[in-house]
């Protein structure tokens, strides 16, 4: 079920409606804990007993008073902030409003004692200074708590921004690291119909409708990180047509995939520049045939892929110097997966290499980019 998005103007009344009820809710509060202290204070004493309805009256009166004032105190606090820089002016301000509005809250309370009663009213100065502690006091807490709840929003919009900003970082430095390996398999396709070209046209042909299928693909994932391993799976097998044409029969491929992971999700052209490089240091060194095999397992939550060749293995100085290839797949998992992800080059005891991925098993209906990785605007206070 969907609902329908909310406009401004709508967004606006109902924060204005919620501040509202917050105010009139807390005042309220404030009046009746203030009449439960009157009553208790008199139980306690042993003095004769109040009428609680005239009290009542009075405690709920002198606090939606305030309720009524609270909302120029919050402007008047919005009004005069404590910059680095004018800290003893805004300090001054404050003081000088937080007088105006005792002075203010007397008038309202005798216009109301007046309007309410019959009795004569004290004298202006005597009602000015009753509670005038009290009254300056509330005018402070107003202020203390909007500036507090101001620079607790302030922080939280800057803890947003910032997570914004990484994942933006994070999210073009993966644009970048797959645009670097996309040029990189498709000149070597490129150079494949070039040698064909002139000694076989019609399998030049044919290469070069496998590459258009091979771009479709690639097209599809374009803009997101993740894909389905079933569409992992499409875009290795067009490029292995291209190289098992390149190779002919010296290069055998041999997949081991069960139905169970083909929903799992994974970095788009994950595995092609670990083929590419399985397939050029594990075939086309060899003199015979070559031997790649492609195994992806569920263990558990993990995904575990193998890409396995039959060639010498990875030198000493290979595994710790990896090609742009492995150097990108491996930084490209880390930006995805944190800690949650392995990718490790290892040599087979029978002689080959083998390069282990190991990663969360998330199913995956199509693709998209992981939600760390996506930007939501947020709006931040000047």
């Amino acid at each position: 079920m969907h609902t329908a998005p909310v406009s401004p103007a709508e967004s606006r009344r109902r924060n204005v409606q919620l501040q509202a009820a917050l105010i009139l809710g807390g005042w309220t509060a404030f009046g009746l804990f203030s009449f439960s202290q009157v009553l208790l204070y008199n139980a306690v004493s042993g003095a004769a007993p109040l009428p609680w309805r005239p009290l009542l009256l009075v405690s709920l009166t002198s606090a939606w008073t305030w309720a009524a004032l609270t909302p120029l105190a919050l402007w008047v606090a919005q009004a005069i902030r404590f910059r680095p820089n004018q800290r003893a002016k805004s300090l001054l301000l404050h003081g000088l409003a937080g007088l105006c509005f005792v002075l203010l809250s007397t008038v309202v309370d005798r216009t109301v004692a007046l309007v309410m009663s019959d009795s004569p009213l004290r004298p202006f100065l005597t009602s000015l200074l009753y509670r005038f502690d009290s009254r300056l006091l509330a005018y402070l807490c107003i202020v203390t708590v909007s500036q507090a709840a101001r620079y607790a929003l302030l922080f939280r919009e800057r803890e947003l921004r910032s997570a914004e900003l990484e994942a933006q970082l994070a999210r073009a430095e993966l644009q970048l690291l797959k645009m670097q390996l996309q040029p990189h398999f498709l000149f070597n396709a490129l150079n494949t119909i070039a040698e064909m070209a002139h000694d076989d046209p019609n399998s030049a042909d044919r290469l070069i409708a496998r590459l258009g299928h091979l771009l479709r693909l690639s097209l599809e994932q374009a803009g997101h990180q993740v894909v389905p391993f079933r569409q992992e799976l499409q875009i290795l097998e067009a490029y292995l047509e291209i190289e098992q044409a390149r190779f002919q029969d010296r290069l055998e491929v041999r997949m081991e995939i069960p139905p169970s992971v083909l929903d799992a999700g994974v970095p788009a052209l994950l595995l092609q520049p670990v083929v590419e490089n399985a397939i050029r240091h594990g075939t086309s060194v060899r003199t015979g045939r070559g031997r790649i095999e492609i195994r992806a397992s569920q263990r558990d939550d993990r995904l575990v892929l193998e890409v396995r060749d039959g060639g010498p293995g990875f030198p000493p100085a290979a595994l710790v110097r990896e090609g742009l290839g492995l150097r990108n797949t491996r930084e490209r998992l880390r930006q995805l997966y944190g800690m949650e992800q392995s990718f490790v080059l290892g040599n087979r005891a029978e002689g080959g290499a083998v390069v282990t991925i190991s990663l969360p098993f998330l199913p995956c209906g199509e693709v998209h980019t992981p939600l760390h990785l996506r930007l939501t605007p947020h709006a931040v206070p000047a």
